[in-house]
């Protein structure tokens, strides 16, 4: 533990030659090369339009008390026989359908599976496809982890929350902001 802000700022400030900084909503201090070097990790960061998505789902992650079966950047993948009959037809080939969804997070808790969307800079018609997507899986969700999903978007205002509420009607979802989780 770094014990009290002030200390931390002195002991980030000493390491400033094995840092890079980037300043956004948050400040964000990651090891360049040269610290790289030093503690002799192979894991490179480097400078990202998604540091700010990854801070807000940090903030998802400890609101929900840490779940220890958080998986970030989650894929479902779905195959269905289509639900036509009238195909062409080709000898050793079925038609399938696949679909495609990347949650945020998923986690499972209580008897349920937690899918949770972070949404700071997405246009509203990309979560209205998304919320969509939801739909068509939701069943297939349910039956993967033979749990009732729940959805959670958190969103950045009371505008877009209105709108993501307006789009979830059908679904086991609820809309926060971040700043109701602080």
């Amino acid at each position: 533990m770094m014990g009290t802000y002030r200390n931390t700022c002195r002991v980030i400030s000493n390491l400033g030659n094995y840092l890079n900084e980037v300043r956004g909503k948050e400040k964000i201090v990651y090891l360049n090369k040269d610290g790289r070097e030093l503690i002799a990790s192979i894991n490179e960061v480097k400078k990202s339009i998604l540091f700010d998505h990854m801070l807000l789902a940090n903030e998802a992650y400890i609101y929900f008390s840490c779940p220890q079966t958080w998986q970030r950047e989650y894929t479902f993948e779905m195959t269905k026989d289509p639900e036509y009959a009238f195909a062409i037809q080709v000898n050793g080939i079925k038609p399938t359908v696949k679909k495609r969804l990347v949650s945020d997070a998923v986690f499972t808790h209580n008897g349920y599976v937690h899918l949770v969307e972070i949404d700071n800079t997405r246009e509203m018609k990309d979560n209205i496809k998304k919320i969509k997507t939801y739909e068509d899986m939701w069943d297939d969700i349910q039956e993967k982890y033979q749990m009732q999903p729940i959805l959670y978007f958190f969103t950045t205002s009371e505008s877009r929350k209105r709108k993501l509420n307006a789009a979830l009607k059908n679904l086991n979802a609820e809309v926060l902001t971040f700043n109701d989780i602080k």
